[in-house]
This record gives C-alpha cells, structure tokens and sequence, in this order.
C-alpha cells in the first residue's frame, strides 16, 4: 500500500545539490577525512605545513576546473544558443526566398501560357493566310496544280475557210462557261489562264499569254468530273459555245480525266498607274487659265 507520509519526506541532500557543488563538496569533504585518518594513524597532531600547502593547492586547482568546467559549458551553450538562433533565422530567409520564387515560377507559367495562347492564335492565322494565298495563286495561276477534271480537244471542221476557223473568241467562250460551271484552273495547250494574260487572235494564229498556239486546242480544266461538263450546257457562255460549234462543224471531243497537271503561268510584271505632275491650269481672277 502507498505510503504517504514517506512520499510527502524531503529528498535527500545529494538530489537537490547541483552535480557541480556536490562534486566539490563531496571531493573536500573525502579529502579532509583522508588527512585526518592519516593524521591518527601516524599519531600526529597537526599535518605538516607543506602537506596543508599541497592539499589547499590541489582543492584551489580543483574548484578552478570546475569553475572552467562551469564557464565552458555556460559558453557552450550560448553558442549553442546563438548557432540556433542563427539558422533560424536562415531557415527563416530561406522560406522567404522560396516564397519569391515560386512567386516568379508563378509569373513565369502565366506567362509562357499566355505566349502559348498567342502562338496558336498566329499560328492558325498563318494557316488561314497560307491557305488564302494558295487558293489565290490557284485562281490566279501562278503555281502547277493538279487534280482531276476535264480535258476537250477543239479543231476547226476539216477543209474550212479562214473565217470558220476556230478562232479566239470562241476559246474564250469556253474558258468561260468552263469557269462558270466550278473548274478550279484552266490551261489551252499547257498554256495557263489567268488575269493578266488573254487570248487574242493574231492574224489566222490563236496567241494566249501572246504565245502562238497550234491546233488542235487542247483545253485542261481541273474541277470536279461528274458536274463539269453538265453545268457547262446550264452555263450561258456555255450554251453559246455549243451554238458556235454546231454553226461552224468545230470538232468538239471531251474525257474526264483523274489526274491531271496544270502548268504555273509566267508571272508578268503588273501595269502601275502613275501619278503625272500638270501644270496648274486653274482659271486666273478674270477667269482666263494663266
């Protein structure tokens, strides 16, 4: 059973000492009885002058240790203390520091998908004007293509006179009616059509692009061959093409073809209008030009 009034009893003296007094104290009190036993041994009376010496000196340089001892682990742990404090402090400015830069991490992310945002953004605005550019340089003639379509050869009735031969507006008529019914791209002998070429007849001789052509006219039209030539009899330029072949007996042969390779016009300079400095020919105050 628990005992307690030998529980409520004051600890001992040697619990409650500091280790350091009773270090001293217990080392004093054993050298003291040890000089004493001696002293009864041997039957002196009072130790000689140079034992006192000795053992005064030896309690001096022991309590000067321990007063060292006392100091050094005081110093120790201030430096302890200070080293603490200083990588605190440090751990404290490193999270700052890690703070910022996840801060420009942050910054830096937004950015680079703001710069993906705007990069996909030009980049299909590339696409669409590469896509417009190639669509015009189809249209325009200035690059091959190629592609399915149709191809008709045009000659003049065998044996007929210079003016019921086939000349250049009635190529023209088909070229026409050919573009009216959806083809893509039109070329007369490899000879490409475009804006600033033309057909034109010179003397007996059809000239397109102004290069001389001979028959029989072999016109190639890209587009689509299952409409082609149907939406050339709705066209009128086209009804009036087959009114001209029917007057004049013009061989007239067309195929659908899967495959065909349209030469890239020349490219010609463009005619540029000029701004021409007049005179000033504004009427003088009595309204006669100076």
């Amino acid at each position: 059973m628990f005992d307690r009034t030998a529980s409520d009893a004051p600890l001992p003296h040697h619990v409650t000492t500091p280790l350091l007094t009773l270090i001293t104290e217990r080392s004093l009190d054993e050298d003291y009885a040890h000089v004493a036993a001696k002293r009864r041994a041997t039957g002196e009376n009072e130790p000689p002058r140079s034992r006192l010496w000795s053992t005064a000196l030896a309690v001096a340089a022991f309590g000067a240790l321990a007063t060292i001892v006392a100091v050094q682990t005081q110093r120790d742990a201030d430096v302890r203390e200070l080293g603490r404090a200083a990588l605190i402090r440090q751990i404290e400015s490193g999270r700052a520091d890690v703070a910022d830069l996840q801060k420009q991490i942050r910054s830096l992310t937004d950015d680079g998908l703001a710069l993906d945002k705007a990069n996909a953004a030009l980049a299909e605005e590339v696409d669409d004007l590469s896509a417009r550019r190639q669509r015009l340089e189809v249209v325009n003639g200035y690059i091959p293509v190629r592609g399915p379509g149709v191809r008709i050869k045009v000659a003049s009735a065998p044996g007929a006179v210079p003016n019921d031969e086939v000349r250049d507006s009635d190529p023209a008529l088909l070229v026409d009616g050919l573009f009216t019914a959806g083809a893509e791209a039109i070329a007369i002998n490899d000879q490409r059509i475009v804006a600033l070429g033309g057909i034109r007849n010179t003397n007996r001789a059809v000239h397109v692009n102004g290069r001389p052509l001979t028959p029989p006219f072999v016109v190639e039209a890209i587009g689509n061959p299952g409409t082609l030539q149907a939406r050339l009899l709705e066209s009128s330029a086209g009804l009036e093409w087959f009114s001209v072949v029917s007057t004049y007996g013009f061989s007239y042969v067309p195929q659908n073809v899967d495959d065909l390779r349209l030469p890239a016009a020349t490219l010609r300079t463009l005619r540029q209008a000029k701004i021409d400095t007049l005179t000033d020919t504004r009427p003088d105050e009595e309204g006669a030009a100076p």
